[in-house]
């Protein structure tokens, strides 16, 4: 028993020691919203999608440029903000992609709704999305250039920072 008891302790202060210094790394992702949609918007192939340029830059135009049509093809009857069935949409409804399809799976997930939803009366507007993926383009932009790198993109900052 007393082995035991020595072996859980010693699991358990491991553990919360891993956590612990884990922390910061986490604590980055959280603002960006679910874990899935952390790790999906961080793909390069969906960068290159908002990069309407080419420049292997995202500016704050080229993202919220993406994020107003994204808007729009998800607005289904035009009022300016979307409920609960314009969220989820239809099934392999094909006229509603954007991005990649595990991008798009991620966004239209109940729980992205409910971090968006600012005012919880369970709709967003438009005002709500844009202020939400302006957060993320926040977070992101590490160097506050207004533009986003490959390395800031995919939260892989060289040089330390």
């Amino acid at each position: 028993m007393k082995n035991r008891l020595k072996i859980v302790s010693v699991i358990s202060t491991t553990i919360l020691s891993v956590g612990l210094f884990s922390l910061p790394a986490f604590a980055d992702d959280v603002m960006l919203g679910t874990g899935g949609y952390n790790r999906v918007i961080r793909d390069m192939k969906l960068m290159a999608m908002f990069d309407v340029n080419g420049d292997h830059m995202v500016t704050n135009t080229e993202y919220t440029t993406f994020y107003e049509d994204t808007f729009s093809k998800l607005d289904k009857n035009g009022d300016g903000s979307l409920d609960e069935k314009e969220w989820i949409g239809k099934k392999n409804d094909s006229s509603v992609m954007f991005g990649t399809g595990g991008y798009n799976r991620e966004l239209r997930k109940m729980a992205m709704m409910k971090a968006m939803d600012s005012d919880g009366d369970h709709k967003i507007t438009k005002e709500e999305f844009l202020a939400f993926h302006q957060s993320v383009f926040s977070k992101m932009d590490k160097s506050s250039d207004q533009q986003l790198s490959a390395q800031e993109w995919t939260g892989k900052l060289l040089g330390g920072k």
